[in-house]
């Protein structure tokens, strides 16, 4: 695993640095390809790198998120780091205003700075591609993770589509799925509204990460929540979050709920998409986590993901007034809020309640009495 991550990152950096040029040139088709080729080599690595960390880690269900808390860091340092270097002026007066003994240091910084070419927006394509180059090389010096041998005769992709006539395992999927179908939007809606609201073009990627600040909480609740409210309860927390938030910006509120409703987004990755990659990898054997992980980002990020950005581009598209521009965020979110809501009303009716979250190794799936699901015995 650990060689095709650092490949894949190697190459994704190269992908990344074609992209403006061929921007530039206007090879529009060309463009679209090497987005194709971006995703196919990237989004496999993120249920991979779930999966290898799974297998190095004891107590995965206790431990995975004080791991996972680092990735959450470098997701609010990259968003904050694009905002610095776009409007470096700014922040560097803000800096020296606030922080008066750092005057010094921000001197010299600027002044090594203003030996570089100025910013412009394709340097969000040179500043990730950067970084993909030293991932990939810190990928060389991973242990060794050698695929997992133990199952005789099936090959690993299909024996987890015959886990699918589990109750649990099918629900989760499909529920998964729809979540899938809502999640771009968030990433295409909320900017523009932040713009709308006078936040600056530039500092919209700083903004959110509020976002990803509110999963360090969330990481270190999730051991007790998981322990306390199980995989059914955790899984309804995460999805009641999604529908709260969109449900606040239907309203097109003031600033402050609308950053209150980008900290949410915690939550919602937390309580959701960790909750499946730890359910998945107490759910299968050892040599079909990393497969089973693939399959499920397959769906959600492969499938779902993209149907909804086609889903929500002609929803933004009606929501915009051809005149002005000016775009009303109601529309856009009311549809969504009301889809999650009947969506957590289905889990709630549908999905097993099962005992307690216990270890990675097991999770007891025995049905409560008068609930139907499958039923395994604990090990």
């Amino acid at each position: 695993m650990e060689r095709y991550l650092s490949i894949a990152h190697l190459f994704g950096g190269v992908t990344l640095l074609m992209i403006p040029v061929a921007v530039e040139a206007q090879w529009f088709g060309l463009v679209f390809w090497l987005l194709g080729l971006f995703a196919a080599l990237y989004l496999p690595t993120m249920p991979l790198a779930s999966a290898l960390t799974f297998r190095h880690l004891p107590e995965p269900e206790r431990q995975f998120g004080q791991v996972r808390i680092f990735g959450t860091l470098g997701w609010v340092l990259g968003g904050l780091l694009l905002s610095v270097w776009l409007q470096w002026r700014d922040a560097q007066h803000w800096i020296r205003e606030t922080f008066p003994s750092t005057e010094e240091m921000v001197y010299r910084i600027d002044g090594l700075i203003r030996q570089l070419p100025g910013p412009t927006s394709d340097d969000a394509f040179h500043i990730a591609a950067i970084l993909s180059f030293m991932l990939s090389s810190f990928c060389v010096f991973l242990p060794p993770s050698p695929p997992s041998r133990t199952t005789k005769g099936s090959i690993a992709p299909l024996a987890v589509l015959k886990m699918f006539w589990e109750r649990s395992f099918l629900l989760l999927a499909f529920f998964s799925f729809l979540l899938g179908l809502v999640m771009p939007l968030y990433s295409l809606a909320v900017p523009p509204l932040l713009e709308q609201q006078h936040f600056h073009a530039d500092w919209v990627p700083a903004v959110m990460t509020i976002g990803q600040i509110s999963e360090f909480p969330a990481l270190l609740l999730l051991p007790w929540i998981l322990r306390r409210y199980g995989i059914r309860g955790t899984f309804l927390f995460g999805m009641g979050a999604w529908m709260l938030r969109y449900a606040v910006l239907a309203f097109e509120p003031p600033v402050s709920l609308t950053l209150l409703s980008i900290a949410l987004h915690g939550v919602c990755h937390v309580f959701l998409v960790i909750v499946i990659q730890l359910y998945i990898d107490a759910k299968c054997s050892p040599d079909l986590r990393a497969s089973a992980q693939n399959i499920f980002a397959f769906l959600t990020l492969g499938i779902a993901m993209p149907l909804g950005l086609l889903m929500s581009r002609p929803l933004v598209q009606r929501a915009t007034e051809p005149s002005t521009g000016e775009v009303h965020f109601g529309q856009i979110f009311a549809w969504p809020a009301v889809g999650l809501g009947i969506a957590m009303l289905l889990f709630r009716l549908t999905f097993p309640r099962l005992k307690q979250y216990q270890t990675s190794a097991t999770i007891e799936d025995t049905v409560q009495p008068g609930v139907e699901g499958p039923a395994t015995s604990p090990k």
